[in-house]
């Protein structure tokens, strides 16, 4: 098995550092979202909010937080997906290649 191109490597590695990152921000903004939701509910609790304003902001930040951290994870998710078809795909055309044993 010989070794990916420099620039193959390269673009592999950045793609597996940005999947990392968009998957640890899609959680970071469900855990944003579950604390908003427990500050919303309690004010509704000490009767600072209206059951609708209350209602509305809870179902608001859940499905804003749910949608956006699930979209962040998906496209780190794809990303790395991508990653590893270049990685297969780059690996099959160097092995497929064959060795160049000195001059012609």
């Amino acid at each position: 098995m010989e070794e990916l191109p420099v620039e193959i490597a390269r673009r592999l590695d950045h793609a597996r550092r940005i999947e990392r990152v968009l998957q640890r921000l899609g959680w970071f903004v469900a855990a944003i979202g579950v604390v908003g939701t427990g500050v919303f509910i309690g004010f509704w609790i000490a009767d600072e909010l209206s059951a609708e304003q209350a209602v509305s902001l809870v179902l608001g930040t859940m499905l804003a937080t749910v949608l956006s951290g699930a979209s962040a994870y998906g496209a780190g998710v794809n990303i790395g997906l991508g990653a590893a078809r270049l990685e297969l795909a780059a690996q099959s055309a160097v092995d497929s290649v064959p060795a160049h044993n000195g001059p012609s």
